[in-house]
């Protein structure tokens, strides 16, 4: 975009210009107005609010290429969605022209939207939920009926063992209901930083058993540089957790219907952290030993109600909105497919342990040209 493009360009709608080579931030008066920041913003300023993650996907977007952002950032509750869209030419790689435009329609819908495809991998995984509520539940009750049995005989010996024995089954209960409370929660798109070591963990511990009734193994590997490592990304956990289930039961489906000859059906979660262009990622393989996916297909089942099962079984929609979720989050979701052999990768941006979220809307700063 050339100067006088600009000039115009800044004229007429909601529009903001950065130089990172001079670190210098500036919004037009229609962009000020509508995201509600004094004149005095500047780069420090605004990354304080959007935080560094945030700020840092937006400066990534190509010429064309859109992002929506919950706003206010940190509020509970967004009142707005703002739509950035980059409009800078690759050849002009010094200076950076977003488009800012207010989508909060959008937003809700897609918020909607999300909501339910929580809801629907929520109920996928029922199965693995009730189970892990009612072992421990199973468990408590015949512990009580033995200690009920010796109360009315010699009496009961090593009281304390017992009872911890049984607080430790409702400690595992409220943790499985904790868990299916965190996939359901109907939160904002606003995003922070979270371990998805723990979710990966989380979505096996809940889909094993249910998986195991259809005599598929779904395991977590672990390598032994990743033990005790913490993998934080920014974004939102519930998210990461819809998207897994949906792979995984994808994965479980094709072993159910061609099950391989020569050895049982498993599904295999990794975690890695791996470096591209100097920043470390984090990757999470979802891999399956089942028949594979066709090469001519492989860009094929990410569009849209695309599907290769019945009606009863899928609507298309999965690996769209799987695809789609991750992009927001700054990542992206690739598939590598052979006869025997078939791997969804996710790749996040790795985040630091904590990224604080700025609460106040209007940041005192001064913005000084370059």
């Amino acid at each position: 975009m050339e100067s006088d493009d600009w000039t115009v360009y800044n004229g007429l709608i909601a529009a903001a210009k950065y130089v990172p080579v001079a670190h210098y931030l500036h919004f037009n008066e229609a962009a000020l107005h509508l995201l509600k920041l004094p004149s005095t913003t500047g780069v420090a300023e605004f990354v304080q609010v959007l935080t560094p993650s945030l700020w840092q996907q937006i400066c990534q977007l190509e010429n064309g290429q859109s992002k929506l952002i919950a706003w206010p950032v940190a509020a509970p509750q967004p009142s707005h969605w703002f739509l950035w869209t980059a409009v800078h030419t690759p050849a002009e790689n010094t200076t950076l022209y977003f488009q800012i435009t207010d989508q909060t329609t959008l937003g809700r819908t897609t918020s909607h939207w999300q909501h339910q495809a929580q809801l629907a991998a929520v109920g996928q995984a029922m199965a693995g939920i009730c189970h892990e509520v009612n072992q421990p539940l199973n468990a408590m009750r015949l512990r009580l009926y033995g200690l009920q049995a010796m109360n009315k005989g010699a009496g009961i010996d090593q009281i304390d063992e017992h009872l911890i024995a049984l607080d430790t089954q409702v400690g595992r209960c409220a943790d499985t209901l904790s868990n299916m409370r965190e996939m359901v929660g109907h939160q904002s798109l606003n995003l922070g930083t979270f371990d998805a070591g723990k979710s990966v963990e989380r979505i096996v511990q809940l889909l094993k058993y249910q998986f195991e009734l259809q005599q598929v193994q779904l395991r977590f590997i672990s390598s032994s540089t990743s033990i005790g490592s913490n993998f934080f990304v920014f974004g939102q956990a519930q998210r990461l957790e819809q998207v897994l289930i949906n792979l995984i039961n994808n994965a479980r489906d094709a072993l159910v219907e061609h099950q391989p000859t020569d050895a049982p059906a498993i599904i295999n979660l990794s975690l890695a952290i791996e470096k591209h262009d100097g920043i470390d990622e984090i990757v999470i393989n979802v891999t399956d030993n089942g028949p594979g996916i066709p090469i001519e297909l492989q860009e094929q089942v990410f569009k849209a109600y695309y599907t290769t099962k019945s009606t009863q079984q899928g609507t298309g929609l999965g690996l769209a909105l799987s695809r789609d979720l991750i992009h927001d989050l700054g990542g992206k979701l690739t598939l590598a497919s052979v006869l025997g052999n078939t791997t969804f990768s996710l790749w996040l941006p790795a985040a630091p342990n904590e990224e604080p979220l700025a609460t106040n809307e209007e940041p005192l700063a001064t913005n000084e040209e370059p």
